[in-house]
């Protein structure tokens, strides 16, 4: 969900939830009572005590809920066992259902993103909550708390979350859970976000050993390769035709995750461009503003006038950036474990392309520095008022617990991967929970059931799928046969790039804040053209180094100082 999104939501909401929370409370009461109605729980009946405090024991008697969820295609159904499964009646309702007894009732439905926040929005500001339903952010999410709109899920969570649940959570050291509660109360079950582990270098491996290079380690190693792929021309494009580094100019660093970013080279300098940090005194600072980004952004420029950085990269698209790769006129970007999957098509359009994986450039110590995302983007709440808010609890854990590591029945797994293969979600509950080291944490047992072709000990659906294509690529290579490039990408980045980053040395830092202010509204947009433009000119050369402390005096003026206080106040009343 897009920042801009978000920060769109947070703005109605605050401008008009104010007005409306009589409204909202009043029709929240008839709310309940307007949706086919939940069976009365009876305290004394053991059955539904058991019901109400485990994970996994079904509910007596069905239990309804009004939900606001994504809508799903399940148009691409046509034709198939599945044609006529809808929001309410599908794979994953029956399934919840069978395992629960609960039935969900669609309160509304939209696509995700704009439309779906939108409707969120209108739910809330028109006093029509459903029972259960995703919010796109935290601040609406603490709107929804500071009007005594959302159930607190404390005694749910502790009760029928399931251990493995918990287990999840607990992956994230508490970074997760802790954006939900307010006052020591969970108000949420947050969404995770799965570690984007450290910038990965992607090269050319099939260049570097036409040139007898070896793999790099440090800085001066990446700029060795890549000199030589600028100058030699391995790849036979012409002198002078082959391109430096691949890089963004929206982002060039500062997202996690984010793909042609330079984020490894400025965490060398110790700077954390775009992330609210802790200077170390318990005070947020804004990472682009920092003396370390200074160093940084002049080791950049002196790159991109050594024709080390694109020259052009100031004005490609994102499929420039991608066609470059592909077609053979660079050999070098900047990516994440994900990064085979930016360049897969080369392997069609040339089969001796060969690209490698490098956590690089280090630090003198062998180290990578990089900083976390946000642990959690959405969160799923339950209206106040509402008869049973575990069951949300209980259905999380059924989902991302029971049906995804413990669910035995071949003919069941089956449904749910046909609904994969026709790429049709089906769940009411559009979040995600996994572990944070989720993209490495099983290599082993992937690795071991493609050795012995055991493939019983893989836990998952999308395990057994991926063992599969893993399979066929690796017999690819056994019999000298044509590879296909989806079986490479998949298996470099889930086996190769993922031990390559679990058995290297990591630093992490966790940056203090990831929400919005009052003054961002206003005063975000041109601070970030500013900070852009700073990045574009120095890096280019159309400014010497020293412009960025003209820069930071002129951020500070326009907004910064403001909202770097309103931050702080932000992480004080949390």
């Amino acid at each position: 969900m897009s920042s801009k999104l978000t920060k769109s939501c947070s703005i109605l909401l605050t401008a008009l939830l104010a007005v409306s929370v009589a409204g909202c409370q009043s029709s929240n009461n008839s709310n309940s009572n307007d949706s086919a109605k939940s069976p009365a729980a009876n305290s004394n009946d053991p059955a539904w005590k058991e019901a109400q405090t485990t994970p996994f024991t079904p509910y007596p008697e069905t239990v309804t809920y009004t939900i606001g969820q994504v809508a799903s295609n399940f148009s691409a159904l046509a034709g198939t066992p599945y044609e006529k499964d809808n929001a309410t009646d599908n794979v994953w309702t029956r399934y919840f259902k069978e395992k629960l007894n609960v039935q969900n009732k669609v309160a509304f439905e939209a696509n995700d993103g704009t439309d779906y926040n939108q409707k969120v929005s209108m739910a809330i500001v028109g006093g029509t909550i459903p029972d259960i339903m995703v919010v796109p952010d935290l601040s609406t999410l603490q709107q929804l708390y500071e009007n005594d709109l959302i159930a607190d899920m404390t005694d749910a969570y502790n009760q029928c979350a399931s251990d493995q649940i918990k287990e999840i959570y607990d992956s994230y050291k508490g970074r997760v859970l802790d954006t939900a509660r307010f006052d020591g109360k969970l108000m949420a079950l947050p969404t995770t976000e799965i570690s984007h582990g450290p910038g990965v270098l992607w090269l050319r491996k099939d260049w570097m050993d036409k040139l007898g290079l070896a793999d790099p380690k440090t800085m001066d190693d990446v700029e060795k390769i890549i000199t030589q792929f600028v100058e030699k021309d391995p790849g036979g494009n012409g002198a002078g035709k082959t391109v430096g580094l691949v890089v963004d100019n929206e982002n060039t660093a500062g997202v996690s995750g984010g793909q042609y970013e330079l984020n490894n080279i400025f965490t060398l300098y110790g700077a954390f461009p775009k992330q609210w940090m802790d200077d170390g005194n318990g005070k947020a600072v804004y990472g682009s503003v920092q003396p370390q980004m200074k160093p940084a952004l002049a080791k950049l420029a002196d790159m991109y006038k050594k024709g080390l950085i694109d020259r052009q990269f100031a004005v490609r698209t994102s499929d420039d950036r991608k066609a470059l790769l592909t077609s053979g006129k660079s050999g070098s970007f900047m990516d994440n474990w994900w990064g085979s999957w930016t360049v897969a098509d080369s392997i069609k359009l040339n089969p001796k392309a060969k690209w490698a994986s490098y956590v690089a450039p280090q630090s003198e110590d062998g180290s990578v520095t990089m900083f976390t995302g946000n642990p959690s983007s959405s969160y799923l709440v339950v209206r106040k008022g509402f008869e049973h808010p575990e069951a949300a609890i209980k259905i999380a854990s059924l989902q991302f617990d029971y049906q995804r590591y413990q669910e035995k029945d071949a003919a069941v797994l089956k449904k749910f991967e046909d609904y994969a293969s026709y790429n049709v979600g089906g769940s009411p509950i559009a979040i995600n929970i996994d572990y944070y080291d989720a993209f490495y944490r099983n290599v082993g047992i992937m690795e071991e059931a493609l050795k012995t072709g055991d493939s019983s000990k893989l836990l998952t659906s999308n395990d057994k799928n991926a063992y599969r294509s893993y399979k066929k690529f690796l017999d690819n290579i056994k019999n000298g046969e044509k590879l296909d490039s989806n079986g490479w990408a998949g298996y470099t980045s889930s086996i190769t790039t993922a031990n390559l980053v679990k058995n290297s040395k990591i630093k992490e830092v966790n940056p203090v804040f990831f929400g919005t202010t009052p003054s961002m509204a206003l005063k975000w947009p041109t601070l970030t053209k500013m900070e852009l433009e700073m990045f574009l000119k120095i890096i280019t050369g159309e400014q010497s180094p020293d412009a960025f402390d003209s820069f930071v005096s002129s951020w500070k003026k326009t907004g910064g100082d403001t909202i770097t206080n309103e931050v702080n106040k932000e992480i004080t009343s949390k």
